[in-house]
């Protein structure tokens, strides 16, 4: 599957899952997406895919909870994909086959970011009581900066050995 395929659907699972209604925002932030989206498959190395990404979680916010948290884990599932797709489609020419070790590897990378994001929507559901919707985005900045922090301190721990 072409990456620009990939981030066409899942952008268009980003801002579906919300289930954005009838009003000035829903609408608004439903509009501004496909904007986006139609702009991220133009030009996937631009800013346009990190606002299709804003437009999806500024809809999710906008929308009255529900207890939707497995749409929420579906969310996250949708997000990863768009970033990862749109960084592939950013590096392969739009006419250019991928090779298959790439998209293995970039499944590969994409499956572990998304169940990252995925499993810390779970944890935090797991939680007892009524969950605040802040709380799995705290969650899932908590995790994206341990994983930073990993990142960082494995480049130094390389740099530092030669390896």
């Amino acid at each position: 599957m072409s990456p620009r395929i990939a981030l066409v659907l899942a952008g268009l699972a980003a801002l579906a899952l919300p289930l954005p209604g009838a009003t000035v925002a829903g609408i608004g932030l439903t509009g501004f997406g496909l904007v986006c989206l139609a702009a991220a498959v133009s030009r996937p190395g631009s800013t346009a895919p990190a606002l299709l990404i804003a437009a999806a979680a500024l809809s999710w916010v906008a929308t009255p909870d529900d207890g939707r948290w497995p749409r929420l884990a579906a969310l996250a599932l949708a997000v990863a994909v768009v970033h990862s797709a749109a960084a592939l489609a950013a590096v392969v020419p739009a006419t250019a086959p991928v090779p298959v070790a790439v998209t293995l590897r970039w499944a590969g990378w994409t499956t572990a970011a998304a169940a990252a994001g995925v499993s810390t929507v779970a944890a935090v559901q797991l939680l007892p009581g009524r969950v605040p919707a802040v709380l799995p985005t705290a969650a899932t900045l908590v995790v994206l900066a341990a994983v930073l922090v990993a990142v960082v301190l494995g480049g130094v721990l390389r740099r530092r050995t030669g390896g």
